[in-house]
């Protein structure tokens, strides 16, 4: 598959040969998954066979997961629908506090904006460290005894920052504060199982593991009540009504499988390719910083958050793809085409409007070659060096004007 230059698998990922097949094989059985006649037996198969295969890759029993479009469903279930089952979205109700970091992704932070707004919802927004990480004595501090929720994402999409999910979990299980976590970033690319962690309830989408798009999961912890959002048939033991998209979930299933059974190899693999990256262009391009922790142990193997300052990181981007084929993002694919101007993950770490305009975030995958590595470093110092040239230029210019 041609994915060479492709530098962004923290956006999205291509998906895997094993999945393609699966769909492929799925689109033939037509019968409704939920009905009683023999035809439906194949469709039903096919999407408990995956959810097997998902339990392995997140570490979980296969009946306590529940399919979904994707991790924005799935987030905006976790979280409405636990306040829903605990009655504290009720008008009558005093108003129940959430906890969220300023890190987590837009489909977190726009639930909380949305609850806040409408019913009154008291947010407690927690500022993380300058790497990236969310700090457990920051939640500890932000604790009330009205709260009911707190979110933090498992692995941050931008810099790549692993939070202390277990610690969080082992905190807040006596106070009986709901605990989501936002994995979408995570399965698939981080060892993740979550018993292990003790979360209530953990997001997830396929594209993000070489699966297609459109579908994903959550796990909701055996004996955790979450209100479902979507009413319909009674599908997915009655928790999502709407009939099953079974060709997806079969490709999802395929993927997590390959995904279950390579993550060990896969991230020792990328943890030195980024360590190689990272040596590349130190040696190539001058005055150049990356974000995020600094302990391997907290970075995710596959993400790397480049600052290049005095470049706005736009035109280097642009410079890449037009020039060399080559893409890569600025921050959250999520949010590129809206008019932010500014990365809420890093301003939430304290970096300068500068430094932020001149980040790039890095990611690599399962199909990124050693060639690819020296192919990208040469290609971002080529660019760096010719915006750098326009940009003496141009102040050379201006002092003669002056």
């Amino acid at each position: 598959m041609p994915t060479k230059g492709y530098f962004d698998y923290n956006a999205t990922t291509p998906m895997c040969t094993e999945a393609i097949q699966a769909m492929t094989s799925a689109l033939q059985h037509y019968g409704n998954p939920s009905s009683k006649y023999s035809l439906a037996k194949e469709g039903k198969r096919a999407l408990e066979l995956a959810r097997e295969q998902v339990a392995k890759l997140v570490g979980s029993d296969a009946d306590e997961l529940v399919f979904t479009s994707g991790g924005t469903e799935a987030n905006n279930w976790a979280i409405k629908g636990s306040l829903m089952a605990r009655g504290a979205l009720r008008p009558s109700s005093l108003p129940p506090h959430i906890i969220v970091s300023e890190i987590e992704h837009s489909s977190i932070l726009e639930i909380a904006s949305h609850l806040e707004r409408l019913f009154g919802v008291e947010v407690s927004r927690i500022k993380p460290c300058a790497d990236g990480a969310v700090s457990v004595q920051a939640i500890v501090q932000a604790l009330r005894d009205n709260t009911q929720l707190v979110s933090v994402m498992m692995v941050n999409n931008e810099v790549g920052t692993i939070q202390p999910i277990a610690e969080i979990a082992r905190l807040l299980r006596p106070k009986g504060v709901h605990f989501h976590v936002d994995g979408v970033q995570a399965v698939g690319k981080v060892q993740v199982n979550a018993h292990a962690l003790g979360v209530d309830t953990l997001s997830f989408a396929a594209h993000k593991f070489h699966g297609p798009k459109g579908v994903g999961g959550l796990y909701i912890r055996q004996g955790v009540s979450v209100e479902p959002l979507l009413h319909g048939g009674g599908q997915e033991r009655g928790l999502r009504g709407g009939t099953e998209a079974v060709p997806a979930i079969a490709a999802m299933g395929a993927a997590a499988e390959v995904a279950h059974t390579s993550l060990p190899e896969l991230v020792q693999r990328l943890l030195q390719f980024r360590l190689k990256l990272y040596k590349l262009l130190s040696e190539r391009i001058a005055d150049m910083s990356i974000n995020g922790p600094q302990n391997p142990d907290l970075h995710a193997s596959n993400t790397l958050s480049i600052c290049v300052h005095g470049i706005r990181a736009e035109a280097v981007a642009a410079l890449l793809d037009q020039m060399h084929g080559i893409q890569v993002s600025l921050g959250s694919a999520c949010s590129n085409n809206k008019t932010v101007s500014l990365s809420h993950v890093l301003v939430a770490m304290g970096m300068s409007e500068q430094a932020i305009q001149s980040t790039l975030r890095v990611s690599i995958g399962r199909y990124t070659s050693e060639d690819d590595l020296v192919q990208f470093a040469d290609a971002l110092s080529a660019a760096v060096r010719t915006l750098r040239r326009i940009s003496n230029t141009v102040q050379h210019e201006k002092t003669l004007a002056a």
